[in-house]
C-alpha cells in the first residue's frame, strides 16, 4: 500500500459516506454493508480505495457486540437526562460522537451503549439547575485499556451540555499520565491544542481531533491546563486568564493528584468564588457553581490509607486522613453542588473504603455511595480472561488462554529480584532479543495488511529503576540498530534475516490459524512469509527506543506522528499504570507486585487490536501468568458478586461490604487500603476455600488428621468415593484445628476457617456439613486414607525451592462443589449461571456446563456447610498422598470477619517476592 497519510485519509472519507448511507438502511445486513461499500467505490473520488478493507471496516464497526451493563445505587435520583436533551442542543456530544464514529471509527455497538451508559451516569448525578446543596458519588469499573477515558470523555461533554461550568479531572500522579489524558480531552472536549492556547478561539491551526472534523461546530470551553510538560494547574496562569469558575463559559482542569497541585487549586477557587459562610467546614463555601470531578485511576492515591476510628474503635472526626485524599474531599465540601466520578479497573481499593469514615472539615469519604457501575467490554476486547484464561472449573477454564504468551525463564540471572540501582546489566536476555525480533515482525505483517501509518509499541519492563532502565534501553537500541544494518545491507554479516525468518515459521506462521479461528470476531487476513520479508527493513527502520520514566517529556507523543509512531518503549512504574501505549503489541513483563490492583495495572497488554490481535505477543515470567490467570479467576467471581447485588436489588453500601470481606480481598488491594492496622480481617461467607499449596513438611500429619476424621464417621462400603450428610459441625471443626496449611494458601487458611467456623456454630449456624472424600482419582495410585482405600488424584504440580513446598493450580473438581444441593436447588444456580452469562459480550465462552460458584452458595443454606477432601498424588516419596480439602461456605450475611494476625499479614505479602 502506497500513498501513507492521504490514502488512509481518503479511506477515512468513504468509511463515512458508507456509513452515512447505511444509516439510510432498514437493517444493517450483509448486503446492506455491500452495496454501500459499491455505491461508494462508484464514485470518482473513491475509486481507488481498496474494496477489502473498506468492507471490512464496515464489518467490524457493525458487527462488534457489547453486553448490557449492570448499575447498583441509592435510588435517590430521578431521570432528566431525556427531557434535558429534547430542551437544549448536545452539541458537545454530538461533535464527540461523531469524532469517535467517523475519526477513531469506534464500532456501532459499543457507541450507542456510550451513550446509553453517559446518560445512565448523568441520571445519577443531578441535574445543574436542582437548587440546594447535594453531593453525588459514584464509581465506574471497567477492564484495563478497554475505553474508560472515551467514557468519561463523553460523560464531560455531556455534563457541560447539560450546564456544569466547571470540570476537574484528576488524572493520576505522573507527568505522562497527566499528559497523556489532557491530549485525550484536546481533541475529544475541547476541541484544540492546548499547548498552543488556553483559551478557545477561531484560529485553524489550533484544531485537533473533534474540532477538526468537517463542518464541526465550533464550541467554546476553556481550559487552565494544558498537555505540555509544564502544564498542570498554576495559579498564575488561572489568574492571568481571568476566567472564573460559574463564569459565561465552560472550564476544565487536568490535573495531577499532588498535594502541591491541589493545595493551590482548592486554594484559587476559594478565592475567587467561595463566599463566606461559618457554617460550613473552613468558613467558604462556593454556591451556585455545580462542579463534576472525575477521578481517574480513583484507586490510585485517592484512597485514604490511614486509621479513622479511636481506640474504642468508634469514628474519629479529629483522626488526619491522607492528605491527597484530605483535599480532593476538602475540593468537593468546598462547592455547594458537586459530582463525583472514579474510573478504575481495579475497585478493590475503592469499596473497602468503608462509607461512615468522616472528617470534621473533609467531609465523607470516597466510598461510592450513590452507584456503582460494571462496564463488559465489547466483543473486540482483548483482556485478562482471554489472554490467561480462567483458574475455576468447568468448561470456562484455562485451556481458553489465547496462546500468545511466551514464558520467560532466562531474565533472572541478569535482573536479580531486589537488585540495586548500580546493577551492571551488560547483555540483554535471548528472549528480549527474541521479543525484538517479534515487534519487528509484527511491525511488517502490519504494513502487509495494508497498516502503514499506524502505531506501534513494544513494551519492555524489567525493573522499576530508572538507571537500570537507562542502561536497558542503551543496549535495546544497539541491538535495534544492529538489525536495522543487517536487513538493510544483506550479505555483510549477521544472522537477524535467518532469525526472524526462523522465528515466523515457528511461531507466527504455526500458530497462525488457532489465533485466527479463537479470534474469529477479528479481521485477521491470513499473511505469509514472502509478503513479511519484503516489509522487515520499512519496518524496522521507523523503530525508535525511548525511555519513559514518567516526565511529559518522556511521554509517547501519539499525536504529533499522525503519519503513525513506532517506538520500542523502556519504563518501569511510569508505564504501569495508565499510560496508553498506542498500537501495544509485544510485551516484555517481568516485574512482580505484591498486589493485585498492582499487577492488573501493570497489563499494559490488555485492550483492543484491531485487524493484529493475532500477531500479539507477551513474554513473562511463569510465576506471573500463574497469578494472573488466579488474578482473572478472583475478578470474575468478585464481577459475578456484583450481578447478584444488582439482581437482588441492593445497594453500593452492600456491594461494599461484600467485597470487603471477601477473603480475595485481601491481596487485591494493599492491606493499608483495608484499613487494616496490623491486622487484615476477611469473612468467608459464599466464598470457596480450597488448598493450593502444600508443605511438604506436614503431609503426613494432615493424612494422619483426616484419617481419623474419616474413621470417626459413620463406616461407608466399598473404595473411591464416600459421602457424608448430617456431619455435626464441631467434628468439622476438630480436624481444621489440628491440620497445618501452607503460608500460600492464604485463602484456606486453617487457623483463620476453624475461628469462621467457631463463631458461625456459636451462633446456631454450620451445625450440619456434607463431607465428601473424592477418592476416584485418575493418577492409578491406590493409598488408603483412614479406612478408606482411595486412588490419588492427579493435579498439575509445581515445586518450589528446595523440594519443601508444592503448588497447584485450582483443586476443586467441576461438578463435587454443587455435589450437596437437591435438583431444584441445583437447577437454580444453573439457571443464574446462564443468566449471567448470556449478560456477557460476544464473543462468548461455551455455554456453562456446571453452575459457577458464586450462584451455587447462594442456595446453600446458611445451617449447612459442604467439605471436599482431595487425596493428590505429589511424586513424594512412597507415593504419600497430600491431603488437599475445600470448604464451600454458605451465603451468610450475619457473618463476622476473622482476623488475620500481623505475621500472617507479612505472609501474605512475602507471596511475590
Amino acid at each position: 500500500m502506497t500513498g501513507g497519510t492521504s490514502s488512509e485519509a481518503l479511506l477515512r472519507s468513504a468509511y463515512g459516506v458508507a456509513n452515512s448511507l447505511l444509516e439510510l438502511e432498514p437493517r444493517t445486513t450483509q448486503e446492506a454493508l455491500e452495496r454501500a461499500v459499491d455505491t461508494v467505490l462508484a464514485m470518482p473520488p473513491y475509486k481507488d480505495v481498496d474494496r477489502t478493507r473498506l468492507l471490512r471496516d464496515l464489518e467490524a464497526r457493525n458487527n462488534t457486540l457489547v453486553g448490557g451493563y449492570s448499575v447498583i445505587d441509592d435510588k435517590d435520583f430521578s431521570a432528566w437526562v431525556a427531557k434535558a436533551r429534547e430542551d437544549r442542543p448536545f452539541a458537545f456530544w454530538e461533535r464527540y460522537r461523531h469524532w469517535m464514529d467517523r475519526g477513531k471509527r469506534w464500532a456501532d455497538g459499543p457507541l450507542r451503549q456510550m451513550d446509553r451508559l453517559t446518560d445512565d451516569i448523568l441520571d445519577r448525578l443531578r441535574n445543574p439547575e436542582t437548587a440546594g446543596a447535594w453531593d453525588r458519588r459514584g464509581l465506574m469499573v471497567g477492564d484495563v485499556q478497554s475505553g474508560k477515558t472515551s467514557n468519561y470523555t463523553a460523560l464531560i461533554c455531556k455534563a457541560v451540555d447539560a450546564g456544569f461550568p466547571l470540570v476537574i479531572v484528576l488524572a493520576g500522579v505522573h507527568n505522562s499520565l497527566r499528559s497523556q489524558t489532557q491530549q485525550r480531552l484536546d481533541e475529544g472536549f475541547l476541541g484544540f491544542d492546548t499547548r498552543l492556547s488556553l483559551l478557545a478561539d477561531e484560529q485553524e491551526n489550533q484544531r485537533v481531533g473533534a474540532g477538526r472534523m468537517p463542518s464541526a461546530a465550533f464550541l467554546v470551553a476553556h481550559s487552565l491546563t494544558s498537555s505540555s510538560e509544564g502544564g498542570d494547574f498554576k495559579a498564575a496562569t488561572a489568574n492571568g486568564t481571568r476566567l472564573i469558575p460559574g463564569g459565561r463559559d465552560p472550564i476544565i482542569l487536568v490535573v495531577k493528584k499532588r498535594v502541591s497541585i491541589l493545595e493551590n487549586l482548592l486554594t484559587w477557587v476559594l478565592s475567587v468564588r467561595a463566599v463566606d459562610d461559618p457554617a460550613v467546614p473552613g468558613g467558604k463555601i462556593v454556591r451556585d457553581v455545580p462542579m463534576l470531578v472525575i477521578d481517574d485511576e480513583a484507586d490510585n492515591a485517592s484512597a485514604n490509607t490511614n486509621e479513622y476510628r479511636d481506640d474504642d474503635g468508634n469514628i474519629d472526626e479529629d483522626a488526619d486522613p491522607t492528605k491527597t485524599n484530605f483535599l480532593i474531599r476538602r475540593l468537593l465540601t468546598s462547592f455547594e453542588k458537586s459530582a463525583y466520578v472514579g474510573y478504575t479497573a481495579t475497585p478493590f481499593a475503592n469499596v473497602f473504603i468503608h462509607h461512615e469514615a468522616r472528617h470534621k472539615v473533609a467531609g465523607d469519604d470516597l466510598f461510592p455511595r450513590s452507584f456503582i457501575i460494571n462496564l463488559p467490554a465489547p466483543s473486540n476486547y482483548i483482556g485478562p480472561e482471554r489472554v490467561f484464561g480462567l483458574n475455576r472449573p468447568g468448561p470456562d477454564g484455562e485451556a481458553r488462554s489465547l496462546p500468545i504468551i511466551r514464558q520467560v525463564r532466562d531474565a533472572e540471572a541478569i535482573f536479580p529480584p531486589r537488585h540495586k540501582k548500580d546493577l551492571d546489566v551488560t547483555e540483554l536476555p535471548a528472549t528480549l532479543k527474541e521479543a525484538i525480533l517479534a515487534f519487528i515482525l509484527v511491525c511488517a505483517a502490519r504494513r502487509v495488511r495494508g497498516d502503514v501509518d499506524v502505531h506501534n509499541s513494544m513494551l519492555v519492563h524489567v525493573t522499576r529503576l530508572t538507571a537500570v532502565q537507562d542502561k536497558v534501553a542503551t543496549l535495546v537500541d544497539e541491538d535495534l540498530v544492529d538489525i536495522i544494518r543487517q536487513l538493510e545491507f544483506p550479505g555483510t554479516g549477521g544472522s537477524a534475516l535467518s532469525e526472524l525468518k526462523a522465528l515466523w515459521k515457528r511461531d507466527f506462521a504455526a500458530r497462525a490459524e488457532e489465533l485466527r479461528n479463537l479470534l474469529s470476531d477479528h479481521d485477521l487476513s491470513p499473511v505469509g512469509w514472502d509478503a513479511v520479508s519484503s516489509q522487515l527493513f520499512d519496518a524496522a527502520k521507523r523503530i525508535g527506543v525511548r525511555r519513559v520514566n514518567g516526565s511529559a517529556k518522556d511521554a509517547l507523543d501519539y499525536v504529533s506522528h499522525p503519519e503513525g509512531m513506532s517506538v520500542i518503549a523502556v519504563g518501569g512504574d511510569k508505564l504501569a499504570r495508565g499510560l496508553t501505549l498506542e498500537g501495544l503489541s509485544v510485551s516484555y513483563f517481568i516485574r512482580t507486585s505484591r498486589m493485585y490492583d498492582t499487577l492488573m495495572q501493570m497489563g499494559r497488554w490488555f485492550g483492543y487490536r484491531p485487524r493484529y490481535a493475532d500477531l500479539c505477543r507477551l513474554y513473562t515470567s511463569p510465576v506471573l501468568v500463574r497469578w494472573y490467570r488466579h488474578i482473572a479467576t478472583a475478578t470474575a467471581e468478585l464481577r459475578e458478586e456484583f450481578d447478584l447485588t444488582f439482581d437482588n436489588g441492593e445497594t453500593p453500601l452492600q456491594f461494599g461490604h461484600r467485597v470487603r470481606t471477601h477473603p480475595d480481598g485481601m491481596l487485591i488491594t494493599a492491606a493499608n487500603k483495608m484499613r487494616a492496622g496490623t491486622q487484615v480481617r476477611a469473612g468467608f461467607s459464599g466464598t470457596i476455600s480450597e488448598t493450593v499449596a502444600f508443605d511438604v513438611a506436614s503431609a503426613q500429619k494432615n493424612l494422619d488428621a483426616f484419617g481419623e476424621f474419616l474413621r470417626a464417621l459413620p463406616l461407608r462400603p466399598g473404595k473411591g468415593r464416600q459421602r457424608w450428610d448430617d456431619v455435626d459441625g464441631a467434628h468439622v471443626l476438630s480436624v481444621l484445628q489440628r491440620i497445618e496449611t501452607s503460608r500460600e494458601s492464604w485463602k484456606a487458611n486453617s487457623r483463620a476457617l476453624a475461628d469462621y467456623v467457631t463463631n458461625r456454630i456459636a451462633n446456631g449456624r454450620l451445625g450440619k456439613w456434607t463431607v465428601v472424600l473424592a477418592g476416584e482419582g485418575d493418577s492409578g495410585i491406590t493409598k488408603s486414607i483412614g479406612p478408606y482405600e482411595v486412588t490419588l488424584s492427579d493435579r498439575k504440580n509445581q515445586v518450589h525451592g528446595d523440594n519443601s513446598r508444592i503448588t497447584i493450580g485450582r483443586l476443586v473438581s467441576p461438578a463435587d462443589e454443587i455435589s450437596d444441593l437437591d435438583k431444584a436447588r441445583q437447577a437454580l444456580a444453573m439457571q443464574q449461571t446462564i443468566a449471567a452469562w448470556e449478560k456477557k459480550a460476544e464473543p462468548k465462552r461455551d455455554r456453562p456446563k456446571t453452575p459457577s460458584g458464586p450462584f451455587i452458595r447462594r442456595q446453600r443454606s446458611a445451617d449447612r456447610g459442604l467439605l471436599l477432601v482431595y487425596p493428590l498424588n505429589a511424586g513424594l516419596p512412597g507415593d504419600l498422598p497430600l491431603v488437599g480439602f475445600a470448604i464451600s461456605f454458605p451465603f451468610d450475611e450475619h457473618a463476622p470477619l476473622i482476623d488475620y494476625a500481623e505475621n500472617s499479614v507479612k505472609q501474605l505479602e512475602s507471596i511475590f517476592e
